[in-house]
């Protein structure tokens, strides 16, 4: 028999982080319409919700108190509902987590040249002029390179098939992200001590627009379906490396111009789920709006769609007994 109802767990879930914190003694800093926490400049606070961008955790006020405050679950129920519980302990000190020593960011190594990533690309129907430009900023490239750790503990290479690498800056320009994907089969991996914060985005000056995405390649395909309309309309443009919107919310908070967010995220479950998970993050800071592809599950799928459909039709006008 549970020792709470769902009423009370919500009731609890519910409580403003911002006044528990400063109830409990936490210096906190105004930043936009959320709060930092002083002691830990990547954790921040907005209404009941928390994010802790370093460690890429958060939730609603009972995980702040469990995960974060290492409480039981029940002495988090009693504090919030403020029942008996043990809110005369001391403040907690640096968690476990925040002691162990992150692992070393590396970018992925370098191939000698970027032929299968750029094929790769455009084979997935993506702009040669869009891949060709990224390609020279930076930000894709190919890598033909596994790094892994020998059985003595020491940093070892080993040649493997071509993946694309998509690389993420902050704001000042420092890489602090990278992905890999595999030129010929489905695999997807982080680089070891990638920051998730910052994962591959295409920033628009003075702009008060932004578009989000699930992977890299539906921002590439949506940036390659804008440049067949007859109108632009500039935006910002953010990956999320997944569902989790923890690159959005640091973009955000490094682009405070942003009114309006635009969430082209996956035509599936998962997809879907995420968009209410945002909405209800954003609240009514930022005007939101949903644009699920108007073909298949993605951005990519619409657009090698669209380019099929394109081709099936020049070929009926030059041939038209195909019809």
């Amino acid at each position: 028999m549970n020792r709470y109802t769902q009423e009370q767990i919500d009731s609890a879930d519910g409580i403003d982080l911002v006044a528990y914190a400063q109830s409990r003694g936490y210096e906190l800093e105004r930043e936009g319409n959320q709060y930092k926490m002083k002691d830990h400049d990547s954790l921040y606070m907005k209404g009941n919700r928390w994010y802790w961008f370093s460690h890429q955790m958060g939730g609603k006020a009972i995980s702040f108190l469990t995960q974060y405050e290492g409480m039981s679950f029940v002495d988090a129920m009693k504090t919030l509902l403020g029942e008996k519980g043990i809110d005369d302990r001391p403040l907690p000190k640096a968690s476990e987590m925040e002691a162990k020593e992150a692992a070393p960011f590396e970018l992925p190594v370098a191939n000698e040249n970027n032929k299968a990533a750029f094929a790769y690309l455009c084979q997935r129907g993506i702009s040669p002029k869009i891949v060709s430009k990224y390609m020279k900023e930076g930000l894709i490239y190919q890598t033909n390179t596994f790094v892994y750790t020998d059985e003595n503990g020491e940093r070892a290479e080993k040649r493997c098939p071509p993946q694309v690498v998509f690389v993420g800056k902050n704001k000042d320009g420092e890489v602090k992200y990278a992905c890999t994907r595999a030129c010929f089969n489905e695999g997807k991996f982080d680089a070891p001590g990638s920051n998730k914060a910052y994962a591959f985005s295409i920033p628009q000056e003075n702009c008060d627009t932004v578009w989000v995405f699930e992977s890299a390649i539906d921002l590439l395909s949506h940036m390659t379906l804008c440049r067949y309309a007859k109108k632009q309309y500039p935006a910002h443009r953010v990956s999320l490396g997944g569902c989790a919107p923890v690159a959005l919310q640091r973009y955000l908070i490094d682009h405070p111009e942003i009114r309006f967010v635009n969430l082209g995220l996956d035509n599936d479950q998962q997809g879907r789920n995420a968009v209410e998970n945002i909405k209800e993050m954003l609240g009514d800071a930022y005007k939101v709006y949903d644009h699920t592809p108007d073909f298949g599950k993605d951005y990519n799928e619409d657009l090698m769609y669209r380019q099929e459909r394109y081709r099936e039709n020049k070929k009926e006008k030059e041939d038209p007994e195909q019809r």
